[in-house]
């Protein structure tokens, strides 16, 4: 076989919520391109997509990078008869699938599709899951953390940020809607198990630590009287709740926290939370690279974990490239690797963030300092040449599960056929 460092990587891009997963595959492809990969970067536009195909069949590629598994079902024709078939699975490239969310979200992305799928989670909690969809088999793996589009120390100008804002960076969502359409969509018996689910694990995942969202459901089956394997098809269902619920229960938290600050709001779907008369500013939400402004610029943002404990979420790494600061619920990742930050969290109450936010607005020098810190510390425990080599590591290894030759070493091993 050819080295894999010969070949190209395929990076694809996606769309979603203010360009946020193209800006993050863009930032995922330049950390494999600093590691030494060639990198393509390839669109979905059908001359750009028939070019990679083309590069795939000729074996110039030794694997793909996708966001949640976007792209998985790419097809062609591939050979002489002129079939057409998932790309993937015919060429034995390995499709390295990223994945910042909870299974429960688009859990057929997680899946077996196609056979040389790769699933790479941003957090043991989200891996963790993968024991309630048992038929998933694809290699699975952790992908560290690190500084999300590094800015170069000697470009961070802390006088500008000190005349910035302190910016909650984040789409809302109202957790009553969401229980008003758990009411109206379902039946009264289901609606009235999830909505006693949502308040028995509201404090458990208010609290800083790991939350396994499956297994708390599976708990609390059994301990209504239903067997939790006999419901593994409707786990994910009511994880997803759950998940949903507790992320709209957070974010309302915190805005509502904040609203007699001056301090900015920018994202959409804030209608629930009334801004009129407050000293906080709603402004709508930016796509990626626009976004690269509030933190080069600002004073600092806010930030919550999306029911993860383990690892930090995207926009700490973001704000970890751009030395900057960022306030963020307490979390155990912290603790262990980051001791003496604990001022740089809060707890999800209301008095614990109006605190950390007005000691940050009343003593902002600390607190930039603080930023600057942090940056130079997470480049230390997280480079991004970790991420890079996990990333190539578990491409690598898929593509010896995969491929249509295996080499062969002692003669008493035989590879089992495919």
């Amino acid at each position: 076989m050819t080295p894999m460092e010969e070949k190209l990587v395929l990076v694809l891009p996606g769309g979603g919520a203010n360009n946020a997963i193209q800006g993050m595959m863009t930032e995922f492809g330049n950390a494999l391109s600093a590691h030494g990969l060639p990198v393509v970067h390839v669109s979905f536009e059908s001359s750009e997509l028939q070019y990679a195909i083309d590069l795939t069949a000729r074996g110039k590629v030794s694997f793909a990078l996708t966001w949640l598994g976007i792209g998985q079902d790419i097809s062609g024709a591939i050979g002489e008869d002129g079939r057409t078939v998932n790309i993937w699975d015919a060429l034995h490239v390995p499709l390295v699938k990223i994945h910042a969310d909870h299974p429960a979200y688009f859990s057929e992305r997680h899946r077996d599709t196609p056979r040389n799928s790769v699933n790479l989670y941003m957090a043991a909690e989200f891996m963790d899951f993968r024991r309630w969809l048992p038929d998933v088999r694809a290699l699975t793996g952790l992908v560290p953390p690190w500084p999300i589009a590094p800015l170069p120390r000697t470009e961070v100008d802390l006088r500008r940020r000190r005349n910035g804002k302190l910016v909650f960076l984040k789409n809302g969502n109202s957790p009553g809607d969401l229980r008003r359409l758990w009411r109206e969509r379902l039946a009264p018996t289901v609606a009235g198990l999830v909505e006693a689910m949502a308040d028995e694990i509201r404090p458990v995942g208010l609290r800083p630590g790991k939350l396994l969202i499956g297994d708390f459901v599976a708990g609390f089956l059994a301990g209504g009287g239903i067997e939790p394997e006999s419901a593994t098809p409707l786990l994910p269902f009511f994880a997803a709740q759950l998940d949903d619920y507790l992320r709209r229960a957070k974010s309302e938290m915190i805005a509502t926290a904040i609203l007699d600050f001056p301090v900015i709001v920018q994202g959409d779907l804030w209608d629930h939370v009334d801004f009129g008369g407050r000293r906080a500013s709603l402004v709508p939400g930016e796509d990626f690279v626009t976004s690269r402004r509030v933190f080069a610029d600002e004073l600092g943002v806010i930030d919550m974990s999306p029911n993860m404990d383990t690892e930090p979420h995207d926009r700490v790494q973001r704000a970890a490239g751009s030395y900057s600061l960022v306030l963020s619920n307490r979390q155990s990742w912290i603790a262990e690797e980051f001791p003496g930050f604990d001022e740089m969290t809060f707890e999800f109450e209301p008095e614990s963030i109006k605190a950390r936010i007005a000691d940050v607005l009343a003593r902002p020098e600390r607190y930039l300092e603080l930023g600057v810190a942090f940056g130079e510390r997470f480049r230390e425990v997280h480079p991004m040449e970790a991420f890079s080599r996990r990333v190539v590591e578990l491409a690598e290894i898929a593509a010896l599960q995969y491929a249509r030759e295996k080499p062969a070493l002692q003669p008493f091993f035989i590879w089992p056929p495919q």
